[in-house]
């Protein structure tokens, strides 16, 4: 009986000091996250810019104006060469863009297919769709490199699109499988009875019903061109057709050994609030359409 007590004690204990801990861990992980947002959405309005977190006396939006205006940082003597803001927006931009334009067509028809049609090997070529979806993008550049100089893409907005959009289409196909899998052919066959054709039927019946699951994959091809680094790294040289992601690390490796001397932290800063404006906003307004996908469930209204 008193070994039980004396157990119940130690549990009594022993379990705040496991709380505590925990807590600690937490918070530690949550300062080493937020500590670098911080000095960013504190820098991004600060007059002058600092490798150091200060917060400034009379906060300004001027690094936000030069973003826009197309003031290269230069001017201030402290950049390591011209920087062309505006045209990193807008080219990643056009490359995100141009991924979810891809992404959609070609997966919705892909999706569609592999959900109403039966044909020999299916199974084996939907297995093979995924596996290709997990090879990591790095493993297969040397043959998309070798395609796009054969194509005259390389150093070309489109071409870096078409590389991202071709990592993005087998998992993105199997997604919106899933939806059109949730939407019952009856619903297609009412309406042919009605006398739409299959073309007509895709557009009034399946796509509207199926509008969740397409939406978040064009939300998230959009992400993924948007946010893009290794494949502009490999396919584009020149300096004005940067997107943002290689603008922003090329200010920090264009002169090896003076970072923190020749940065202008505070516009590249604003430029990196800029950067993670998309994907909260897309985050907050799909969060629930998301969730659909991650448990593979679509409500038919």
């Amino acid at each position: 009986m008193s070994d039980a007590k004396d157990r119940s004690l130690l549990e009594s204990l022993s379990e705040p000091s496991f709380k505590v801990l925990g807590y600690v861990v937490l918070a530690l992980l949550f300062m080493y996250i937020l500590t670098p947002l911080a000095w960013m959405f504190i820098t991004a309005f600060h007059p002058k810019g600092s490798p150091f977190i200060e917060i400034p006396e009379s906060p300004t939006i001027e690094n936000f104006i030069m973003l826009f205006t197309g003031r290269p940082i230069g001017t201030k003597k402290l950049a390591a060469h011209p920087i062309y803001i505006t045209n990193w927006i807008v080219n990643s931009l056009v490359i995100a863009t141009a991924t979810m334009l891809i992404v959609i067509s070609l997966s919705a028809l892909a999706g569609y297919s592999l959900s109403r049609l039966d044909f020999p090997g299916k199974s084996v070529f939907m297995c093979a769709l995924l596996l290709i979806g997990f090879m990591p993008m790095i493993a297969k550049m040397l043959p998309l490199y070798k395609l796009l100089i054969s194509l005259g893409l390389i150093d070309n907005l489109f071409g870096a699109a078409v590389v991202v959009a071709s990592g993005l289409l087998p998992a993105q196909t199997w997604i919106i499988k899933g939806f059109f899998d949730g939407i019952p052919r009856e619903l297609e066959e009412q309406a042919w009875v009605c006398g739409c054709t299959r073309l007509g039927s895709l557009s009034k019946v399946v796509f509207p019903l199926a509008g969740p699951g397409i939406a978040v994959v064009a939300l998230m091809s959009f992400l993924s061109g948007w946010g893009n680094f290794t494949v502009p790294l490999i396919l584009i040289r020149s300096e004005y057709l940067y997107p943002i992601s290689l603008g922003i690390a090329s200010v920090f490796t264009h002169h090896p050994g003076e970072v923190g001397l020749v940065v202008d932290y505070g516009p590249i800063c604003a430029l990196g609030v800029v950067y993670m404006i998309p994907s909260l906003v897309i985050y907050y307004f799909t969060r629930k359409h998301l969730m659909e996908v991650r448990l593979g469930k679509m409500e038919v209204r």
